[in-house]
């Protein structure tokens, strides 16, 4: 198994391959939403205002992780000189816009934090929902 290590200093590389590492990031995701949906136990507005949190935190690794997947793809990069540029740069584009709409998501629900707090407030931290 190869390792990547994260070319910013001071930084600790990393430990496993991308391809390990997406599809952890997706099954957590599918549990997390089969958690809060459906007839699951009832989860507390306080660890719900957690789980935003930690989605904004999440939204924002995902919006650094494809602008750098996107920085991979792109037409200067001597390794893609076999493709097709119109397709390199539709691929790179793509990805920088999936970028931006995962920053963005994660902007929506950092602004909608002090209304979910005021909800959980209101009810009370330990309602379950």
């Amino acid at each position: 198994m190869s390792t990547m290590r994260n070319p910013e200093p001071g930084l600790p590389g990393l430990s496993l391959p991308p391809t390990v590492v997406a599809g952890h990031l997706r099954s957590c995701a599918e549990e997390l939403a089969g958690s809060l949906r459906g007839h699951h136990e009832a989860a507390t507005l306080g660890e719900l205002a957690e789980v935003v949190t930690q989605l904004v935190a999440g939204q924002h690794a995902l919006a650094h992780a494809l602008a750098g997947l996107a920085g991979r793809v792109d037409v200067r990069n001597g390794a893609l000189a076999a493709a097709s540029t119109v397709d390199v740069e539709v691929v790179t584009e793509i990805l920088q816009a999936a970028a931006c709409a995962a920053g963005c998501s994660a902007e929506a629900l950092a602004d909608a934090q002090p209304s979910f707090d005021c909800v959980r407030e209101s009810a009370g931290p330990e309602t379950r929902v």
